[in-house]
């Protein structure tokens, strides 16, 4: 009986985890390589392992279907569905920029609101000199243009941006208090579109800019 017992303890320790007897495959020397030894297998010949270093768990044999068959089968849907392409996105829509020129400055921040609640892209300037300055950054596509301004009248100020942008030029809407047929002359040979005479509303402003708009 003993040496049946001792015979058992020999035979169990020799397939023991770890023991160089016990047939086993051993975990590689390198830890960042990974290896799965199949459950079970039919076949004479084990999978080649993938590129990763995992080797399936169930292996087929010969018998009508091979390892990249059932591989394939086993994809879903999501994995073998193309890959929508994106659209390519359009350019910005352009926003409309509007300069108003107007040495009143309450008056100024009121156009200024009311054309901002319109979603326009707006600046406003009290004199003729530095109006021509924010002209050149900003190539505004209506000018709101007050005829009386401490530094020079708005006709020199159109003038002046005719002589560099006579190719490219804003519409001009002119305030002023004065709607007589002579102001009116002059802004018509200056190429004035339109008037907005003082007082006037912030309807007014709405309505003579969106139709300036519909010309640019």
């Amino acid at each position: 009986m003993t040496r049946s017992y001792t015979s058992l303890f020999e035979a169990s320790r020799s397939a023991a985890e770890g023991s160089p007897d016990g047939g086993e495959m051993r975990e590689p020397s390198n830890p960042h390589q990974t290896m799965l030894v199949p459950a079970l297998k039919t076949g004479a010949e084990t999978a080649p392992a993938a590129e990763t270093g995992l080797s399936p768990i169930v292996v087929t044999g010969s018998e009508g279907k091979d390892v990249n068959e059932a591989q394939d089968a086993s994809r879903t849907t999501a994995e073998t569905r193309p890959v929508p392409q994106k659209e390519p996105e359009g350019s910005a829509p352009h926003t409309p920029a509007i300069l108003i020129i107007e040495d009143t400055t309450e008056l100024g921040e009121i156009i200024q609101a009311t054309l901002e609640s319109m979603s326009l892209k707006t600046a406003h300037e009290t004199h003729g000199a530095k109006a021509i300055s924010r002209f050149e950054e900003m190539l505004p596509d209506v000018v709101l243009l007050d005829i009386g301004l401490p530094d020079m009248t708005g006709w020199k100020f159109l003038e002046t941006i005719k002589e560099k942008h006579k190719d490219r030029m804003p519409i001009i809407i002119v305030i002023t208090a004065y709607g007589d047929p002579a102001n009116r002359l002059v802004g018509k040979l200056q190429g004035v579109f339109d008037y907005l005479i003082k007082p006037f509303t912030a309807a007014d402003v709405e309505k003579v800019v969106t139709r300036a708009l519909g010309r640019v």
